[in-house]
């Protein structure tokens, strides 16, 4: 009986153990977490219009890449790349080219959106044809006027009874007072030291001098500088051309020269280029001569001089002739250089800014927005050849790829393009109206 005991004691307890491991395997089972499935990723569709091209900006590693070149180009890529999917099809690898290695374009399209085509040039012109808040126009700036006096010895020769010198003071101080009050003037003769003998060149030549120092003109004063000086001497007439620039220079304003003189050249300098160099400076100036008295060579070569330097020549052979072409002629010059010189050499400014501008724009262009698109299109092949050469697509999707980084290249070139276009159009539009408003300003000027 014991036996039969032990047996079924030993039956239940081992029949209690396997409930008790069927329990605890269940309930390991039921606690044990479910393996995720992997996520699966996703590429954003790259854009197919230029303008979302741009606005698209770089990718997601060009900054790692976009300096690199060679072998450590190629380690980068392929450490990037190394976990894309095997067998992709063309426009996959296009879509996570673009969004992992797209150059930034905004900044080069942005500078050439953003291009001031604008011209400094023009702004006095508009400014001054508004009103000031008293109801009066607003002013240009002084006009300032170089006389050069020629005091050779041969201006001590008579015409019509009276000494030539004689007659081109009386000649010069009627034309300084009749100038512009606000107008400012200056007296500088040449010639007037030594004399017309070979001995006396070197120190004749030399002689170019200031008598009435540029400012407002007081009679008494100007009477006094033009009896400082007598006709002695040589002719340097290059050399008071010159010295004239130097007393021009940086003064605000539009300036005029006008000369008077029996001849031409005698000190071996080159009037004519001095006047060139004159005019095309930056001042502003003109050069106007009148001939007093001049054989046929002199007025050749002093006409040469005065088309040299942007203004006229005329001849005379009388005190009378010389009282009315300063009375008349120079006056009426003195009043269109102060209306239209300063336009006429803010055209030639414009036109030079404008081709300034033009090359900054297509530097622009150039240097910026189609090498960022160039550089793009040589890194996604770079790309390319690496997903090739890792055999993530196949010879005929490799191709696909290819041609669709073409198609990227040519719309972002093409886009360009006519961006570039549309600036060039408006940069045109803008200097030619900057022109038509100097040209209108001078022209109302002058029926004023």
């Amino acid at each position: 009986m014991n036996r039969s005991f032990s047996v079924r004691l030993s039956l239940i307890l081992l029949f209690v153990l396997l409930l008790t491991a069927c329990s605890t395997e269940k309930t390991a089972s039921e606690t044990e977490p479910k393996k995720k499935e992997p996520k699966k990723e996703t590429v954003e569709k790259a854009p197919t219009d230029p303008e979302e091209m741009v606005k698209q900006g770089a990718g997601k590693y060009n900054e790692k890449v976009k300096d690199l070149e060679g072998d450590a180009l190629d380690k980068e890529i392929n450490k990037i790349t190394k976990n894309y999917p095997e067998g992709m099809k063309a426009e996959e690898a296009y879509n996570r080219i673009v969004a992992g290695f797209a150059a930034n374009h905004q900044t080069g399209f942005q500078e050439l959106e953003d291009f001031d085509i604008s011209f400094e040039e023009v702004e006095a012109y508009e400014k001054y044809q508004e009103e000031s808040e008293d109801g009066e126009e607003k002013k240009e700036g002084p006009l300032n006027v170089a006389i050069l006096l020629d005091a050779s010895g041969s201006m001590a020769g008579k015409v019509s009874g009276t000494d030539k010198m004689t007659a081109a003071k009386e000649a010069l101080k009627k034309f300084a007072g009749g100038l512009p009050d606000d107008a400012n003037v200056m007296l500088r003769v040449y010639g007037h030291k030594g004399s017309n003998a070979d001995k006396d060149k070197k120190v004749s030549c030399e002689s170019t001098e200031v008598m009435y120092p540029l400012g407002a003109y007081n009679e008494g004063t100007f009477q006094q500088s033009l009896s400082k000086f007598k006709p002695t001497g040589w002719t340097p007439l290059a050399a008071s051309i010159e010295a004239a620039e130097k007393d021009l220079q940086g003064k605000e304003g539009n300036n005029v020269i006008y000369i008077v003189s029996d001849g031409i050249e005698t000190c071996d300098g080159n009037p004519v280029e001095a006047a060139k160099k004159l005019h095309e400076s930056n001042m502003k100036a003109e050069v106007n001569i009148i001939g007093f008295d001049v054989d046929n060579e002199g007025q050749q070569q002093l006409k040469a001089v005065a088309e040299a330097g942007g203004g006229e020549f005329q001849s005379v052979s009388s005190q009378k002739e010389l009282f009315d072409e300063v009375d008349s002629n120079w006056s009426k010059a003195m009043h269109n250089t102060r209306i239209n010189w300063d336009s006429s050499m803010d055209i030639t400014d414009i036109n030079w800014s404008s081709s300034n501008k033009f090359m900054d724009l297509g530097k622009v262009y150039t240097d910026t927005v189609t090498n960022s698109v160039r550089d793009e299109q040589s890194l996604f092949q770079d790309v390319k050849l690496i997903l090739r050469d890792q055999k993530k697509l196949t010879d005929e999707e490799i191709n696909k790829l290819d041609e669709l980084i073409r198609e990227r290249n040519e719309k972002l070139m093409e886009y360009a393009k006519e961006k570039h276009e549309t600036k060039k159009e408006a940069l045109t539009a803008e200097r030619d109206r900057a022109v038509k408003v100097i040209q209108d300003y001078a022209e109302e000027a002058r029926t004023q």
